[in-house]
């Protein structure tokens, strides 16, 4: 069976994550971070796909973090306050974050080239999938950015 890979979005002009210099400390310690993540409306996420963080509104934008979802998702109340207070919902999965950078090694400007192009990465939403053959090339480009050796596309 294969896994699906999905994109999980984080806008700073939305949420400015408070904990996160808190997190990636407890990632490093554990080896790995357990987050709650809003899906958005996708409500196919299994357990066991491949999860990447996209960040979006400033710069730098790109891919910052990747790990496993660790559930289907459930819904709740919306994240955001406005939302909630209208009663509105969205989806929640927990993910297991192997990696959390600081800054994203794999930027927007990476995934403006071929084979990435054409591919909206400055999603919507969280929990968009990504088609089987670009998520293939995008584990192929974000373990040459972890290894060191660059890789620069």
């Amino acid at each position: 069976m294969l896994v699906e890979t999905y994109l999980f979005a984080w806008n700073p002009k939305l949420w400015d994550w408070p904990e996160l210099a808190r997190d990636r400390r407890k990632l490093a310690r554990r080896g790995f971070l357990d987050t709650e993540w809003s899906s958005g409306r996708a409500r196919r996420i299994e357990p066991g796909s491949r999860a990447f963080l996209v960040r979006l509104g400033v710069e730098p934008r790109g891919i910052f973090g990747s790990g496993t979802v660790m559930t289907a998702p459930v819904e709740r109340l919306h994240w955001r306050e406005d939302k909630a207070a209208l009663g509105r919902t969205t989806g929640y999965v927990m993910l297991r974050l192997d990696t959390l950078r600081e800054s994203p090694p794999v930027l927007l400007a990476d995934l403006a080239k071929p084979p990435f192009a054409g591919f909206r990465w400055t999603v919507r939403q969280s929990g968009t999938r990504v088609p089987g053959r670009l998520a293939d090339a995008l584990e192929t480009l974000w373990a040459r950015r972890q290894d060191g050796t660059g890789g620069r596309a």
